[in-house]
């Protein structure tokens, strides 16, 4: 028997938004870059060559640069949780993985990150 799954990614969006606990941060925009992993329900999966029956991802990229308009968040949790609630109100999503980075916050590491999951239950 084969069992097999569905996910569809977003990697790396790059937005530029007011984050951080430190002064320095609260005076300009940061970049983050956010990546979202959907595992889709199996009845999703099981559905023909239709757009309608697909997640759709550009929802997903909307709401992720949408939040380049909120106010100042500290914490990239606050971010993930944001896209993580709004991943899974999406028709067809079964869990989803929210991943944000900062890239430009030390020099001796490509980024410090968060990654958040969930399953509807």
């Amino acid at each position: 028997m084969i069992v097999t799954s569905t996910t569809v990614s977003v990697r790396n969006l790059e937005i530029h938004l007011s984050i951080g606990v430190h002064e320095f941060e609260k005076k300009a925009p940061q970049r983050l870059l956010v990546s979202v992993d959907l595992e889709v329900d199996l009845d999703r999966r099981r559905a023909a060559d239709d757009i309608d029956t697909a997640v759709d991802y550009d929802a997903v990229c909307d709401f992720i640069r949408s939040l380049q308009n909120d106010p100042h968040v500290e914490l990239q949790e606050t971010v993930a949780q944001r896209v993580l609630a709004f991943a899974l109100t999406l028709p067809g999503v079964a869990a989803a993985t929210v991943a944000t980075q900062k890239p430009d916050v030390f020099d001796d590491c490509d980024f410090v990150g968060v990654s958040i999951s969930a399953k509807k239950s």
